[in-house]
């Protein structure tokens, strides 16, 4: 049987080790290199973005998902193997035992042991064992039912449930010279021994492979949402690097030629160069022809854009995304059409407009993005189980392959934005909430904060009352467009940008999905109404449905938000890029605009 996702939800929900509910049962999503990439080449299917693959991911490459047709594979056809995960199920007929107690059985195999039935009477448990290093396995169910004892051989167990909760199920050993039991909620709330095991990671048809680990392993439902945290990095593609023939360019064959060679400076030497690759099949020759098509000054300044060095820090990367925005809402992008080919960032500077706050403190700069590329990344997942919090550790999904070159899933989006900053005026953070934060921030105590909670390794940025005054006043932004506009607030994304040293910032709002709330023109309209909606957007930070208790719940150190709450300023987490922390209402309406 087939389950069709949309490559998007191959990098934002799923991806390697995450379970896929299929109509015979749940199943494991196995590395790409064992499930996906086989028989096809990866190559085939690059996702050509230097600064991330240069910068984030230090030379590693990014592919996408094909698609069925891509492949020449019927609709109904899979391309993408998995694994069934996990092995123990649960018979749901009713049985009874000499006692007269009626029970399900708890069984490991193809049939019940009790009364024969196949796949038919048949459901997979719901519970997994899993530790916060990432291993992942089936709970060992006999030496949770005979803890403290000798396990029996026994292979199946009665599953006595009186009651929803957890606490109302007895898992019992069948034997009656044995007789063992435990209670699953007294079960579930202890550690286990863990396996060491990343079943994601073993080939089809191999037995499973079990180190072992010192880490405490947790029984969990295999669908809670701590589980699998995926990790996701997401750039703008932004000048110089903002054209089809730049992405052209940045194809790894075509830029190791471009890089590796300083005298390349003409058209023709690159294209003397490009030809060998073609002819040894490491370039599409329509490829080829693409390059060729431009002019020779496109190429030429093409050409030096890529051999500009990438910074492998994400700070920076933010940073220079930060300049490109600034100077865009300035000069425009780009200032006119050049033959480059389809530009992937274009902000036209007549539309920029001005607004004010509506307290008219501060006034604003509005810019719409008519064009926007988007590159995600996955680059792994967290197991954020048994409480472990900052304890989780980052499990890597990519794979290399046979030229020793690593690979991670990611996926790309061409749509629209909204670029916001201050144009004059701003926030005062001498007292109230924003002080609090301020000296959080000052004073960072590496105790109460665990270093994955922020975005960039080694800075705090998230701590600074700038950067949740940006943070919640974006939140609030999305959830008003969301009621005012016909946007779900789960179709626009978030990006805040903060330089704490110079205390400036700004924030883009953006939709690069495909379809009616993604690339059609949607939102950048929203513009000449700008001022209304911020206007809307800081009438809402006043009011919570969960006030007085949401207000009252101040900011202090260890914390990661002030008042804010589902009924206010949360959002969902498709929207956030930070999983909703960093937000206080306080420090918007304190120094409101």
């Amino acid at each position: 049987m087939v389950q069709h996702i949309r490559r998007s939800q191959f990098v934002y929900t799923y991806g390697p080790g995450s379970f896929i509910e299929g109509t015979n049962g749940p199943r494991i999503i196995l590395r790409p290199d064992i499930g996906l990439f086989c028989h096809i080449n990866p190559e085939d299917f690059e996702i050509s973005d230097q600064r991330i693959s240069q910068g984030l991911l230090q030379g590693g490459r990014v592919f996408r998902l094909p698609s069925n047709a891509e492949l020449r594979k019927p609709q109904g056809g899979y391309i993408y193997r998995t694994r069934a995960f996990p092995e123990w199920k649960l018979c749901p007929k009713p049985h009874k035992n000499q006692s007269g107690d009626t029970f399900s059985v708890l069984y490991r195999g193809t049939k019940c042991p009790h009364c024969g039935s196949d796949a038919g009477h048949r459901e997979a448990i719901r519970f997994v064992r899993a530790c916060p290093m990432g291993h992942l396995d089936d709970v060992d169910w006999p030496k949770v039912v005979h803890a403290g004892k000798e396990p029996c051989s026994v292979q199946h167990f009665e599953w006595l449930q009186t009651g929803s909760s957890l606490s109302q199920v007895i898992i019992r050993c069948p034997r009656p010279q044995c007789n063992a039991w435990v209670n699953l909620g007294q079960a579930y709330k202890q550690p286990w021994s863990c396996s060491g095991r990343f079943p994601e990671a073993e080939q089809l048809g191999a037995s499973p492979s079990r180190p072992g680990c010192n880490c405490d392993a947790f029984i969990i439902q295999r669908q809670a949402a701590n589980l699998r945290i995926p990790v996701l990095q997401t750039l703008f593609t932004i000048p110089p690097r903002a054209s089809r023939l730049h992405l052209l360019l940045q194809q790894r064959p075509v830029s190791d030629v471009i890089i590796a060679d300083g005298g390349i400076g003409s058209k023709q030497d690159l294209m003397n160069k490009l030809k060998n690759l073609v002819n040894n099949g490491r370039l599409a020759r329509s490829v080829y022809e693409e390059i060729d098509s431009s002019g020779s000054e496109d190429i030429e300044q093409a050409i030096q854009d890529i051999r500009k060095s990438v910074s492998p820090q994400y700070g920076d990367l933010l940073s220079e995304e930060f300049d490109a925005l600034l100077e865009a809402s300035l000069k425009g992008y780009p200032p006119q059409r050049s033959a480059a080919g389809t530009v992937l960032f274009e902000v036209n500077p007549h539309k920029v407009k001005l607004v004010s706050g509506p307290r008219h403190r501060m006034r604003f700069r509005v810019v719409p993005l008519d064009r926007l590329r988007t590159v995600t990344v996955q680059v792994g997942y967290r197991r954020e189980v048994g409480g472990s919090g900052s304890s989780a550790q980052l499990v890597d999904v990519s794979f290399t392959d046979q030229n020793g070159d690593r690979w991670f899933p990611g996926t790309e989006f061409l749509g629209e934005g909204i670029f916001v900053m201050l144009e004059e005026g701003a926030p005062d953070f001498a007292c109230g909430a924003g002080a609090m934060w301020k000296q959080v921030w000052q004073h960072l105590d590496s105790d109460k904060y665990s270093a994955d909670v922020f975005r960039v390794a080694g800075r705090h940025d998230e701590l600074h009352p700038l950067f949740v005054w940006w943070h919640t006043l974006s939140h609030f932004l999305i959830r008003v467009i969301s009621t005012d506009s016909g946007y779900s607030s789960a179709s626009i994304r978030e990006r805040v940008y903060v330089n704490a040293d110079e205390e400036k910032g700004g924030l883009v709002l953006y939709a690069t999905q495909p379809g009616s709330e993604g690339s059609l023109g949607g939102l950048i309209s929203l513009v000449p109404r700008f001022e209304d909606i911020l206007r809307q957007a800081i009438d809402a930070a006043e009011i919570c449905s969960n006030d007085p208790l949401c207000l009252d719940n101040h900011f202090k150190a260890g914390h990661y938000n002030g008042p804010s709450c589902y009924g206010c300023a949360l959002l969902s987490e498709t929207s956030c890029e930070h999983r909703n922390l960093w937000l206080d209402r306080e420090v918007l309406l304190e120094s409101a605009p």
